[in-house]
């Protein structure tokens, strides 16, 4: 069987750095998805301070690293007419949570993002991290790849 390491062949994109963000946007930049087959997008939501800010977390995909447009989220092998997107609200719901999104890079356009919009006035902030891993094309001989670390 063949044994496809992990430790050489993944991508790590920081979207957000791990840091107390209160800034009114981010908007990274994006992750080539080519050679790509999946991967997950990690957000890491900590505490929130302050209690009139809404924070929207965005996922986005580009054909052309240019022009970004929402992902839609699939459900049940279809693509829905809602936004992928993760709200941390005002009142504080949503946070101090750990957030995994998995995605296959045959659905989406090349280019990936995550951007955070926070709206709602004031000088909140919140802890939070966003990083975005994926895993090569696979074509080795075996059905399934062994993964090892």
């Amino acid at each position: 069987m063949t044994v496809l390491d992990l430790g050489n062949n993944i991508k790590r994109n920081t979207q957000i750095m791990s840091s107390r963000y209160a800034a009114t946007v981010s908007t990274p930049t994006a992750l080539d998805l080519k050679d790509s087959s999946w991967g997950v997008i990690h957000f890491n939501v900590g505490s929130k301070t302050g209690s009139t800010t809404v924070y929207t977390y965005t996922i986005e995909e580009s054909s052309d690293n240019a022009s970004f447009t929402t992902v839609k989220k699939f459900v049940d092998g279809e693509k829905s007419t809602t936004d992928s997107t993760i709200v941390i609200a005002a009142d504080g719901t949503g946070q101090e949570q750990t957030y995994m999104v998995a995605f296959e890079t045959a659905r989406l356009e090349r280019y990936l993002r995550v951007t955070c919009v926070k709206t709602g006035g004031g000088s909140d902030t919140i802890d939070t991290s966003v990083h975005i891993v994926t895993m090569p094309d696979y074509t080795g001989d075996a059905d399934a790849p062994s993964f090892s670390i």
